[in-house]
């Protein structure tokens, strides 16, 4: 009985040990996960070159005048947020039209993240847009549980350029005013006053547009400013605005509010807030004269066929990749290692 536990080739023997099924099974998980690893590598590197490598911003033409003929069409947009295929068919819709820029009321991302901005630059820059896209910030644009209003328009900023600003085109103004947490703040009543009295004189026609909207009128409703709503209409009346454009209601309302025309279209690809509403975009028309004329065209709610690209775009990134890439390199290392010292 003594030399049974020295027999060669018994179970006993830790030299043998190293072929046992245990050692087969830590090898092969220790080639699996360097596999493994050497693929996120190649799938990362492939992310950061095709999926990450998009345009870093979509400025507006701020404080520029821009040439036009007469009349004047430009298009108006709102709250795509997450839905990529409608969004795309508008915006091909207008590249087809004599539109000389487009202005989107906001809600441009779902949430507030770098994903999902990053997601949105991709679809512009695969738009290929041959004129400008002036944007004015949502309230799913911005992170509102931030302490300042720097670091809630980070993302928003560093994609769209700046929150508030004015462009003119032809003989029309357009000031794009910044509402997006839905009040008028005090300081962006002071910006637009100061605004219009630079510069609303020298246009025939003005247009301010926003996110929310200075009324609702929808029975029941009460989606529009909440705070500093009547200082804000005062001064565009003050300062004879022509119209108001607006998103935010995700519809097609024509609305006025002392006496000044409020147009406000969301259907742009978020869910739609009226059954009979379509998802739509709307072509403008200013005339010689700066008189306006407003037409919504409608676009088919086919099945999204980006989604699965936006899940991918706004939940994986190439950083993730590497990470779970370190894994299986760790791992592989690690059952490398036992497999050597026969420890299974």
């Amino acid at each position: 009985m003594e030399g049974v536990d020295s027999v060669p080739g018994s179970p006993g023997c830790g030299a043998c040990g190293r072929s046992a099924p245990g050692a087969r099974i830590a090898a092969w998980v220790s080639v699996s996960s360097a596999v493994v690893s050497l693929l996120l590598v190649a799938a990362s590197l492939l992310w950061f070159t095709l999926v990450d490598d998009t345009a870093p911003s979509v400025l507006p033409p701020a404080g520029e005048v821009l040439s036009a003929g007469v009349p004047l069409v430009f298009a108006l947009v709102g709250d795509n947020r997450k839905e990529g295929e409608v969004f795309e068919n508008i915006l091909a819709a207008i590249k087809r039209s004599d539109a000389r820029f487009i202005m989107h009321g906001g809600d441009l991302v779902h949430r507030c993240n770098p994903r999902q901005y990053r997601w949105l630059l991709h679809e512009l820059d695969e738009a290929a847009l041959p004129m400008p896209f002036c944007a004015v910030p949502g309230n799913h644009d911005i992170d509102q549980d931030l302490p300042t209003v720097a670091q809630s328009y980070e993302l928003y900023c560093r994609a769209f350029g700046p929150r508030r600003y004015w462009f003119a085109c032809g003989n029309a103004l357009f000031v794009a005013f910044d509402d997006a947490a839905g009040e008028a703040r005090p300081d962006e009543l002071a910006w637009l006053e100061q605004t219009l009295s630079l510069h609303r004189d020298r246009y025939r026609a003005c247009f301010v547009y926003m996110h929310v909207p200075p009324v609702d009128p929808r029975p029941d409703h009460a989606r529009r400013v909440s705070v500093g709503r009547e200082e804000l209409v005062q001064i565009l009346v003050r300062h004879h605005v022509t119209a108001v454009f607006a998103s935010h209601i995700h519809a097609y309302v024509e609305a006025s509010v002392a006496g000044i025309p409020v147009y406000i279209t969301g259907g742009a690809g978020a869910d739609l807030d009226e059954p009979e509403t379509q998802f739509h975009y709307v072509l403008c028309t200013v005339e010689a004269d700066g008189s306006l004329k407003v037409q919504k065209v409608d676009v088919p709610a086919l099945p999204d066929a980006d989604n699965l690209e936006y899940l991918c775009r706004t939940n994986i990134s190439g950083e993730r990749l590497l990470a779970l890439a370190l894994v299986a390199g760790v791992l592989s290392l690690a059952t490398g290692v036992v497999v050597r010292r026969g420890r299974v």
